[in-house]
């Protein structure tokens, strides 16, 4: 009997601890396990997110460059992308300035003269044969103007008086090329560069017109 009583007492002691146990008494059953660890080690309050510092953009600048034929300016960009790359070309072309009536150069003296004497009998005598050492020489000139529609006209009356070879051009002034980039790079690299181009010349851009887009 005695037996029996000690082995109910014994049972009913373990269910209590048991259930103390799973209440709690004894601490947190996920004590010590990885879910509690973790739990213990974010804390959301001491985070601090530290952004990396970002260095800034180097400035830009903007260098007019003239005095380069389209030939020059390719060696030159080329050069630019070998020996300073982030300096870019860019071609900015002359603005017209007046529009020219001409004869375009005739093929040697001989010819030029006959086309003269053509002039004379169809009742003109306002041009002239240009005879400077250029790429106009022996063009004869039928007018010089200001505007285009002047000149447009001034084409016209000769088309229907039987001047057929007379054409307009637009004078322009020389092409610019603009030149951007880096400043440091426009102050240490270009003037270098710019030593196997003795013609060329440079420039700051004018403060109104500032970097192309």
């Amino acid at each position: 009997m005695k037996l029996l009583r000690a082995s109910i007492l014994a049972l009913v002691l373990v269910n209590l601890l048991f259930f103390a146990w799973g209440q709690g008494y004894f601490g947190d059953r996920e004590e010590g396990r990885e879910p509690q660890r973790l739990s213990n080690q974010l804390l959301p309050e001491k985070l601090r997110l530290v952004s990396a510092a970002v260095p800034s953009a180097a400035p830009q600048a903007c260098r007019m460059l003239s005095g380069l034929s389209p030939e020059d300016a390719q060696r030159l960009k080329t050069q630019a992308g070998e020996k300073a790359p982030g300096l870019d070309l860019v071609a900015k072309p002359g603005q017209p300035t007046s529009y020219w009536v001409l004869i375009p150069p005739l093929p040697n003296r001989q010819a030029a003269e006959k086309k003269l004497l053509e002039l004379k009998r169809l009742g003109l005598s306002d041009f002239s044969l240009m005879q400077e050492d250029d790429p106009d020489r022996l063009a004869i000139s039928l007018g010089l103007f200001n505007s285009e529609q002047a000149a447009q006209d001034r084409l016209n009356i000769l088309l229907k008086r039987g001047v057929r070879s007379a054409e307009l051009r637009a004078r322009k002034k020389p092409g610019q090329w603009q030149v951007r980039g880096p400043a440091e790079l426009l102050t240490t690299k270009l003037p270098e560069l710019l030593l196997a181009f003795p013609a060329a010349s440079i420039a700051d851009c004018p403060a109104e017109q500032g970097l192309l887009p």
